[in-house]
């Protein structure tokens, strides 16, 4: 009969779960029931109902004994042993060929016992029942059988262990956060996590041999490997057929003495990522079931031929894995960490776990050196096999935020300042008055600039007037501001001392120290006022005072407790840091407070009763005087048009008792500047005081005095001096000769081009008006008035030339002496404010 391949594979792993996992018969039964036949059996060829035997045999001829061995040829053997030892009635065998017979023969009778198929053992083998109801004790046992190919194979386990590593690096703490200074430990911790996989190999090689060449061929083997721990099958296969895929590597060699049909070799790799049960899998058994066939023999009764008999049976081999592994890689994870100097720093062997690795950095994390990320990196290497390596790594990251201290402060100043006035009143006298009283009471320096260019200053002056004169008083009224005194100097300010909300810093003293520094190098402490700290600031306000205006900076310091984190986050201290403000630079500018800093400034004109018989005023010159001053008045001070408080003196204000012989015809007209405080604070009241003395002497002696053209040009009815009455006898109005011009017109005609005829009019005018006035003159001025007089009689103003011009110039000059009191009675004092207006 031929045989099926489709179910061969099933077939091997049946035998192969029965060489397993099949549990011994039963002690009382044997596999196949025995067909008892009476008399005696004595061969293979006795065989009821067989006819001739084909195949080998024999008897044992007596009753075997425990553990006999019989030669079956060609290498082969049965045994058989007494199950249970020790009684001679229950027989058992072991084949290294298939029985298809065996016939145990004991008193009368034989008991056939019939395999089909055939099979390599069996036990409790007995002859018939005796009288007795048991089986009667053996005689000889026969054994009959057709020759079986044979199998053996070997199966040896071998394996390979392959550990991977994974890594991770964590770090306690990840974020900083601490101030400029502070230092904090942190501890990395690398976990490593070993993946173990074994590569396992159960190799042998399969031998099918024809022992008896009974003309047996191998046509197909299905080798099946199984382990002690999982029912998990695995099969290689090969058969005879062409097309199919073999993955058995087997060979029929050439007819050989060994009488091998078929060669094989197998190998099982299996790795344990896809059967992890190999892992704790000691051993197990490989079986191979191997399908071989012949062609049946003409052995029929009726003596046709037979077809194809097929026979399948099985070889197995145990296998046991050592404990070792023939090759192992990856049994050490060599770790070198980024920031540790060693090579490896640490190193992980399998089996030696948990595998964790902590360490500190090697030097703290210090804010003002460290801030920003800081990545580390541990590199795991472990082998892959006999040359190469395979690396693992992972990083962790530590931010460090670094946070200060910012320490900022202001600085103020005040002090106090009173003012002291000094008021100066100066009468402007001119050059001329000013040598009448020999510069007595005058300052010696003319004054510079402005239109009083040239005169002087005079604290008191004389001048001298005809009875119906006056002199146009000019005063400078002055005052000097000056600091009387300076106190309460003071600096002061606050400090603010300031960070962040994330942050809490430890103050050691609590307070922070404040010193100024004052230009010259000298200093001063300061103990400031602080306020409870808050959150994120702490304010002190502090105040010094100081002995004068001395200018500087101020600096204040706080002294901080510096802190040493350990990886946990508890702080110790370990030192200090100290914190400098801003130099606040300081000055004393304007005074804080100032007493008698402005001033009312105030004129009393003529304010002494009995002096004389003139008006007399007091008037505001300032109403607000902040700094120093200095003013020239002169003429009607009042601004009202409607009130005239003129500050012009007039010669009729003497005294009638002042007159007359034997008297000194003079009086004095008194001026008082005062300064006064204002307010309630106001502590200042001071003056000063100008006296003119104005003298008549016209009203004593016979003698007057003589005004310049100036004073005369000035003092009409026109102005804008104050008028004098002289005019009044020749009028201003009068015809000059035959200029077609007035008096007061030819006055105030400039003597264009040097023209002689005004040149001697302004001379003639002003000679006549003093001797109008009282002013006696001399011979010559009496001559050259009636020559004047003469040359004048007839002629126009047109420009004289030749002797007539060198006769006007000649006369000029000698009515000028008499009217500037080179000669004659003398000079009466004109005011620089009449010989401004007379040059206008």
């Amino acid at each position: 009969m031929s045989t099926n391949r489709r179910w061969r594979p099933l077939l091997a792993a049946a035998l192969l779960m029965a060489s397993v996992g099949a549990l011994p018969t039963a002690a009382w039964a044997a596999s196949v029931q025995p067909t008892t036949y009476p008399g005696n059996f004595t061969s293979c060829d006795d065989l009821p109902g067989v006819g001739t035997w084909q195949g080998g045999g024999a008897s044992s001829g007596g009753a075997p004994i425990d553990g006999q061995v019989y030669n079956l040829g060609n290498g082969q053997t049965i045994t058989f042993n007494y199950t249970p030892s020790g009684q001679n009635k229950y027989i058992g065998f072991t084949s290294t060929i298939p029985m298809d017979y065996i016939v145990v023969k004991g008193g009368n009778a034989y008991n056939v016992f019939h395999y089909d198929p055939a099979v390599l053992s069996d036990i409790n083998l007995h002859a018939p029942n005796n009288s007795s109801g048991e089986p009667a004790g053996v005689s000889h046992v026969a054994f009959c059988f057709l020759p079986k190919p044979t199998g053996v194979k070997t199966a040896e386990a071998s394996w390979k262990r392959y550990t991977d590593w994974q890594i991770e690096k964590t770090v306690t703490p990840e974020s900083i956060t601490m101030l400029d200074g502070d230092s904090h430990q942190v501890e990395y911790t690398v976990t490593a996590t070993p993946t173990t996989r074994g590569l396992y190999r159960v190799a042998g090689t399969i031998t099918v041999k024809d022992p008896f060449s009974f003309g047996w061929k191998a046509t197909a083997v299905v080798d099946t490997l199984q382990f002690n721990n999982s029912a998990t099958q695995f099969t290689l296969q090969w058969t005879a057929a062409s097309g199919d895929t073999d993955t058995l590597n087997c060979v029929k060699p050439a007819p050989n003495a060994d009488k091998i049909i078929l060669s094989c070799s197998y190998a099982f790799e299996l790795s344990s990522i896809s059967h992890p049960f190999l892992l704790s899998a000691t051993g197990g058994i490989n079986a191979a079931g191997i399908t071989t066939e012949r062609k049946s023999c003409d052995c029929s009764d009726d003596g046709s031929s037979g077809g194809t008999t097929s026979y399948t049976f099985t070889a197995s081999a145990p296998f046991t894995i050592p404990a070792n592994p023939a090759e192992s890689y990856g049994d050490t994870f060599a770790i070198d960490d980024s920031i540790l100097p060693n090579n490896p720093d640490h190193s992980f062997s399998l089996g030696n776990g948990p595998y964790v690795w902590t360490y500190p950095r090697p030097q703290p994390f210090v804010c003002g050196a460290d801030q920003g990320q800081h990545t580390n990196t541990a590199t795991g290497t472990w082998s892959t096999s006999a040359s190469t390596n395979a690396t693992a790594s992972d990083s962790a990251m530590v931010t460090v935020a670094c946070r200060t201290v910012s320490i900022i402060k202001n600085a103020n100043t005040r002090y106090d300042r009173d003012y002291a006035w000094a008021p100066d009143k100066h009468v402007v006298v001119s050059p001329a008055d000013a040598k009448v009283v020999g510069m007595q009471g005058c300052l010696p320096n003319p004054i510079v600039g402005g239109i009083y260019a040239g005169n002087f200053l005079c604290d008191d002056v004389q001048v001298l007037l005809n009875a119906g004169g006056n002199y146009e008083t000019v005063y400078r009224l002055a005052a000097t501001r000056s600091i009387e005194s300076e106190s309460g100097f003071r600096v002061s300010g606050n400090i603010l001392i300031t960070w962040p909300g994330d942050v809490t810093p430890q103050f050691s003293p609590a307070d922070p120290s404040d010193t100024l520094h004052f230009d010259g190098g000298a200093t001063q402490a300061v103990v400031p006022t602080c306020e409870p700290p808050g959150a994120t600031s702490l304010s002190c306000d502090y105040a010094a005072d100081v002995a004068d205006k001395t200018a500087g900076y101020n600096e204040a310091s706080i002294q901080r407790v510096l802190k040493c984190y350990d990886a946990a986050g508890n702080a110790s201290d370990c030192g200090f840091k100290s914190y400098t403000s801003n130099q606040a630079a300081f000055s004393f500018g304007a005074p804080t407070t100032e007493a008698d800093a402005c001033v009312v400034a105030s004129d009393l004109f003529n304010g002494t009763p009995g002096l004389n018989l003139g008006g007399s005023f007091g008037w505001i010159v300032e109403p607000l005087v902040c700094d120093s001053f200095a003013k020239f008045v002169t003429g009607d001070i009042n601004p009202d048009p409607n009130i005239v408080e003129s500050l012009d003196i007039f010669a009729a204000w003497i005294l009638p008792t002042q007159t007359g012989p034997g008297n000194t015809c003079e009086f004095m007209v008194p001026n008082v500047l005062t300064v006064s405080g204002i307010g309630e604070a106001g502590g200042v009241n001071a003056s000063d005081e100008a006296i003119i003395t104005v003298k008549v002497p016209e009203l004593c002696a016979a003698a007057g005095c003589t005004y310049t053209q100036g004073y005369w040009k000035t003092h009409s009815k026109y102005g804008p001096a104050p008028y004098d009455a002289t005019w009044a006898i020749i009028g201003e109005d009068t015809l000059f000769f035959s200029s077609g011009q007035t008096w007061y017109k030819v006055f105030w005609t400039p003597p264009k081009g040097g023209n002689a005829y005004y040149i001697l009019a302004h001379q003639y005018m002003a000679a006549r008006l003093n001797v109008e006035a009282g002013g006696s003159a001399p011979p010559a001025v009496q001559s050259a008035i009636a020559q004047a007089t003469a040359w004048f009689t007839g002629r126009s103003s047109a420009a004289p030339k030749g002797a007539a011009r060198d006769t006007a110039i000649n006369l000029a000059g000698i009515l000028a002496a008499y009217n500037e009191g080179t000669i004659g009675p003398g000079h009466c004092s004109s005011s620089p404010a009449t010989i401004i207006d007379a040059g206008t």
